[in-house]
């Protein structure tokens, strides 16, 4: 059995560069603020230099419940702008991927549900996210159809329909 030190460790978050500033409990749900910093790297697109820009705004990262609680990181990410380029990159971290703004462990736990028989909107209210979210989850893992090839048989019949008129199976 492992002794946890942190409470980062505790809400699954792995990142050494996060830094909790603040956690309150309200009534409805359990807040944390923390801020996203490490020291500036070199720029993605000529290498350059680059320094410390500023504090992105906060964005609001859902998590899992923690003692069934709904919990919410809303974290501050730092910015770096190129000396050379003057282009502005955001600081990136493992807990949520590039651009996106749910964390990956309730990525995960979405399609964990979507495994069980669970509609899309419990799935979306249970972790609560919007059922759009929870859609597009599902559509990564069905089957996509190539058209560019024939199967090796193919099958097909005709029966009457209507009056007169005949329809087509495959």
């Amino acid at each position: 059995m492992r002794l946890i030190k942190n409470t980062t460790e505790l809400i699954g978050i792995k990142d050494q560069n996060i830094k909790i500033s603040l956690i309150f409990e309200t009534d409805t749900h359990i807040e944390i603020q923390a801020k996203l910093d490490y020291p500036a790297p070199p720029c993605p697109h000529c290498q350059g230099i680059m320094i410390k820009y500023d504090f992105q705004k906060s964005s609001k990262i859902p998590l899992l419940e923690q003692a069934g609680t709904p919990t919410l990181l809303r974290l501050k990410k730092r910015r770096f702008q190129c000396k050379v380029c003057k282009r502005v990159t955001v600081a990136e971290t493992s807990i949520v991927e590039k651009n996106h703004q749910i964390s990956n462990l309730v990525r995960q736990k979405v399609a964990q549900l979507l495994t069980e028989k669970i509609s899309l909107t419990d799935i979306a209210r249970r972790l609560r996210v919007s059922t759009s979210t929870v859609y597009r989850k599902l559509d990564q893992f069905t089957f996509k159809e190539h058209y560019d090839k024939l199967p090796a048989v193919m099958s097909w019949d005709e029966f009457g329909f209507k009056k007169g008129e005949l329809a087509f199976v495959a």
